[in-house]
Order: structure tokens, then sequence, then C-alpha cells
């Protein structure tokens, strides 16, 4: 791979005044996009973003967009276009300003202090992101039609039971031979994958990227005390459109009903407030939903075919034998022979039953069952205030700092994320539906460092009449401290155990139903510590999402982080050359050897089936919301208390 990057940059700086300063500057970055430069270079033959819009257009007048996206070759080497074009948008002004107001009297001089003892700073700027690198890697191993040779089966082809898939028989053994194997032939392009419903999970990227684009401001003001205090605030604010992010650009449809405008994330609710009330099949009132968009009895069938046993829907309405299919635990819908399956949340499964056994394919992509790209689709907003208090008083030095501040976010993830990772917005349909505070937000930040020379030996406070030899031994000590504490970093509502609500492939979190927060204890007895003091009140919080929800992203807490450093040392000059010095130095890393945890175990902190109903459903996992991981300073391989010695000999 290769690109090409161009950037030139212009400043000037005018002093209006003596204490007046105005700063303009523009600088442009052109960006050329990522290419293959042997011409093994593939994209798609459409905009994955307008393919989405095609399908959510469509959706909402009942008809499922489902054309091929195709894979063609790409690229300068190919004499085509690239994975994306060439943004020459990047324009990037910034303009400062610095006033030094001189007061010598009245209230303004009372207020802000005379000749120069306050500063007011402010500066606006535009950036741009650069991008490409990672995303044309990504997109190289992620897209299974271009050049390269994996082969995956198809989610959900093979069981354990009716339908086990071959056995393993050892190293080297031959499978162009098994079933369902493409072997690989003549690439030959454009090539696609079949419109055969095989649900297929991939990843590509969008052509539509532009480059992602920021904004930050930040006004501040500084005041010189008495004392040699001086004291600083600042607000800072930052804006950031056109984010990287991924979505699946073949998420499965919010179909509507053009007869009566009901779309399928109000007829699934529906279905659920039913299967919590226990509401008996018999009762199930028909839903326009089911009965205009597919025939009398086709329902029925879909359920039955999909199940394969052939009395599921049996003599059932449409909206019932949907419901049949979703019902658990209501009259009637004990068990399975009872005519229920018992799906719970999993209503990617029933629009998946709609599609294969209905012959009114409304819901998937033929080719896909998710293809997740990365898009400039993200935003971010961030406010901070910080405010500093620092100080030089006879030999000692301080330095207080405190910044308030929040991130929001759609999605938090980097290039180097994965198409199904932490950049992923669960449902594109309701992209709003994902924007919470960002993975990285810390609320409170907190830290004061200071540096003492120690009032011991000749001429100081302590000892001041040590002779020489003394004062070589006790005097000339400092003493340097860092304490730190911040707030803990979110954390998302467990995950749906009991389903695919939304997206085929990557499933939701909770939604709560109470106000909850974190709690953490650090456990008794057999009981690892918890990210709640009640992990059953806490699971019991919660309900499953429905059709359509990505649930409560980053709606808790980890514990925060807190540590204490200090480092001791002295310089001794040697007696026999001024030139030649000795230093010690005693160090010490987290001295309270305070341990905070973080990261619960993310196999079972997971809710099933209406836990906040209480009883059997209502009991978490004997490990839900445990904590397994020490948190540690970044970059350190450990939270324990360090001390590291060191003697230093400089000539």
């Amino acid at each position: 791979f290769a690109t090409e990057e161009y950037d030139t940059y212009g400043q000037d700086v005018w002093r209006l005044r003596s204490n007046l300063t105005l700063t303009l500057g523009l600088r442009y970055g052109l960006s050329r996009p990522v290419y293959e430069t042997q011409g093994f270079q593939t994209s798609p033959n459409v905009g994955l973003e307008d393919y989405l819009n095609k399908r959510i257009d469509a959706a909402k007048q009942g008809i499922n967009f489902t054309d091929p996206i195709q894979i063609l070759l790409s690229g300068p080497a190919n004499k085509a276009r690239g994975f994306y074009s060439l943004d020459k948008n990047n324009f990037q002004p910034r303009v400062a300003v610095a006033w030094n107001p001189k007061f010598r009297d009245g209230v303004l001089a009372k207020v802000f202090g005379k000749d120069g003892a306050s500063t007011f700073r402010g500066g606006f700027a535009i950036t741009n992101d650069y991008f490409g690198q990672r995303l044309a890697l990504n997109f190289d191993g992620n897209n299974v039609l271009g050049f390269q040779s994996t082969f995956n089966i198809s989610a959900n082809t093979y069981n354990v039971t009716t339908n086990p898939a071959p056995l393993f028989t050892g190293l080297g053994q031959a499978i162009r031979n098994l079933p369902n194997i493409v072997v690989p032939g003549d690439l030959v392009f454009p090539k696609q994958q079949p419109l055969d419903d095989r649900r297929r999970i991939e990843g590509s990227l969008d052509t539509n990227l532009v480059s992602p684009i920021n904004y930050v401001w930040n006004f501040t003001y500084s005041r010189l005390l008495p004392g040699g205090l001086a004291v600083e605030a600042s607000y800072i604010g930052h804006k950031a459109r056109k984010l990287l992010a991924t979505r699946d650009v073949n998420a499965l449809n919010n179909i509507v009903d053009p007869r009566s405008g009901q779309d399928w994330y109000t007829a699934a609710g529906i279905l659920q407030d039913l299967r919590i009330k226990g509401t008996p099949i018999s009762q199930i009132p028909n839903l326009p939903f089911f009965d205009n968009l597919y025939a009398k009895g086709k329902v029925a069938f879909a359920v039955d075919d999909y199940n394969g046993t052939g009395y599921v829907g049996a003599g059932l309405t449409n909206t019932q034998a949907a419901y049949a299919m979703m019902a658990v635990n209501a009259p009637g819908c004990g068990t399975l022979s009872d005519g229920c399956l018992g799906y719970g949340t999993d209503w990617t499964s029933l629009q998946d039953a709609l599609d294969l056994g209905s012959g009114n394919r409304l819901f998937f992509n033929r080719q896909y069952g998710a293809l997740s790209a990365y898009g400039t689709i993200g935003s971010s907003d961030y406010h901070g205030a910080s405010l500093s208090i620092r100080q030089r008083f006879k030999g000692l030095i301080w330095d207080l700092n405190y910044t308030f501040s929040k991130s929001f976010d759609d999605a938090s993830g980097l290039q180097t994320s994965g198409v199904y990772g932490t950049a992923f917005i669960t449902n594109p349909l309701r992209q709003r539906d994902n924007r919470s505070v960002s993975d990285f937000d810390v609320r409170h930040i907190f830290n004061f460092n200071s540096v003492w020379d120690l009032p011991i030996g000749k001429g100081k406070k302590l000892f001041g009449k040590a002779n020489t030899a003394a004062d070589y031994i006790i005097g000339g000590w400092q003493l340097s401290t860092i304490y730190r504490y911040n707030s803990g970093l979110p954390i998302s509502a467990p995950f749906d155990n009991n389903g695919w609500a939304t997206n085929w492939n990557v499933r939701s979190v909770g939604v709560a139903v109470k106000s909850l927060s974190s709690s953490a204890t650090r456990g008794t007895g057999s009981d690892a510590p918890n990210l709640f003091s009640d992990k059953t009140a806490a699971y019991q919080s919660y309900r499953s999402p429905r059709a359509g929800e990505t649930g409560d992203r980053n709606s808790l807490r980890y514990p925060g982080f807190v540590s204490l450093d200090f480092g001791l040392f002295k310089v001794f000059k040697m007696p026999y050359k001024e030139t030649h010095n000795l230093q010690f130095r005693w160090e010490v890393f987290n001295a309270t050897n305070t341990q905070r945890l973080t990261g619960v175990l993310g196999s079972t902190f997971a809710v099933g089936l209406d836990p906040y109903l209480g009883g059997d459903a209502g009991t978490p996992t004997a490990s839900f919301g445990n904590l397994t991981t020490t948190q540690r300073p970044l970059g350190e391989s450990t939270a324990a208390r360090v001390m590291q010695f060191a003697l230093r000999y400089t000539f």
C-alpha cells in the first residue's frame, strides 16, 4: 500500500498593542487515498452509505431493497477508482488572542489586579484527521471476495443434533471435498456473493469517506496573586464530525406495513408486552403488520418450517404464530410440545424464519446476514473545565490541578478496532441510540505534585548550626510527591444473553428499568470483588432489549484510580573536585500499595430473559459483575508498590 500527503501552513502574529496579541493561521492538507501499488485492490461497486439509505427508504414503503453488491477491481494500477475519493476541502484555519491588561486603579484593578496580574487567552481551530492506511488493511483482511483464499462457513449452517458438521480427523486432513467448501477458482471480476440467504457475516469499506473534521476552542484566565501564587482557569470545547465508525449497511429492515403504518419495531414491541404479561396464545389479537404483509397461514408455515417440527404454528393466526415462536412461560406456551418455541428476545431469529418460510423476504439482504463497513458517520462532543493553582514559596514548589469534563460520542473505536469492535454502531437505523459518554470519558481528574527542599542542614530551620561534615550528610535533601486521582471509566450494561434483538451478529445490551449505579465491593469470604454491592438487585434492575434497541451503552462506571508516588534525592559534591557529583535517588510508586479493580468477567456479565420480573428469571450467575483485573498506570506492567534506588556519578 502507498499514499502521499501534502501540507502547507502559514501563520502571522500581530501585536495590536503592547499587551494585546492576535495570531492567525491557515493550514491546508491533501492526503491521497491509500492505494495498492501492484493492482491487488478491490472495492464495492456502490457507496455502502447510499446502499443503506436505499434500504431504509424502501423499508418505509414496505419493500426490501436487496440489489446485489459486487466487488470490483479498483485503484490506479487497475485504472479504476480508489477505496474512496480525494477529499480536497481540508482548509484548517485557526485564530488566537492574548490580552494582558495593565489596570492601575479603580474597580477593575481591584478585581483583576494591577500591572498585568491577569491574562486572558482564547483560541479556535479547525483540524482534520488523516486516515486510510489501517482501513485499507482491514478491508483487505475482511473482504472474502478479494485477493485471499480464506473461506468461512455461514453461521447456523450446522448444529450438533440433526445436521452435524464433518468431523476433524487429523492434521493434514483434505478439506476441499467436504460439503459446503467452495474451492477457489480463477479470480474473475466483478465478483459477488450469491443471493442465497446464507446469512454471511462479513466486513467492508465505504467509498463515501471524507476527512474527519474537528472544531476546537478554548478560553483561559490566569491571575498572579501575592505570595508567589498563580491561579489559572480554563474551558475547553471540542466537536468532531464525520468520525470513523462502523455499522451494518445491510442491517435488518424496520419494515413498515404501508396499509396501516405499523412498523416491525412496534409490532414486535406489542408481542413483547403480551409475552411479559403471560398472555395465553388464544387471546393474542391480530396485528395489521402480520395480517397485511403476509398471506393467511404463511407465518404459521414459516414458524413450522424454521423449527422443522410442523406443529408449532398449526392452526394459528399470523400474529399468534409469531407470538408462539417468541413466547415462553405463557399459559399454553410452557414448553416446545405446548406449541411455543420460546425464543424470548431473539427477534432476528423470527425475522429469519419469516423471510425463509413465508416466501416474502422483507428483512434480510439476501447476500449477507451482516455486512459491517467503516464510514465517516460518527460524531463526538467534549466539554471540560480545569483549574490549576501553583506556588513557589521558600524552597517549596507545588502544583494542584483539577479537571471536570464530559465526552460524548456514537462509538469510541479506532481504525484498528475491527469492523464489529468498539467502533460498531449497533443499529444504524437509529444511530442516536448508540450515543452516550465515550469509552474513555473520565469525569474527574485531580493531581497534586510538589518538590520540596527539606529545611534540614546548615542555615535551615532544622539543624541550622550543623557543622560542615554533618551538613554534608543531612543537608541538601529534596522530596518530590505526585498524588493522582481520577474517576472510573464507563462500562456498558450487561449484554443480552437471550438472543440477538437487533443485529444478526452483535448482541444488544440490557435496558435499566430503575436507577442504578455501580457500587464496587471488595468481596468477603468466598465472594469475589464485585462491581455491585448487591448483584442480585443490580441484575433485577434490567429488562431484555426489544427489537431494534441498542441498550444502555456506557451507563455504569468502574471504580476510580488513585495513586501516591514520592521521591527522595540528594546531590553530593565530591570533595576532591567540584565538577564531580554523586546523586542518590529513592523513588516509590504507589506508596500506599492501593489496589483499585476493573474488568468485569465479560462472559458472565449478561442478563437472561426478563431479569427485572424476579423469581428464577431474576437470579444472576455466581460470577455476575465480578471484577477480575487490577488497574494500573498507563504504560506500567504492575499496580503493586514499586521502589527503585539509583546512584548516578557525573563528571
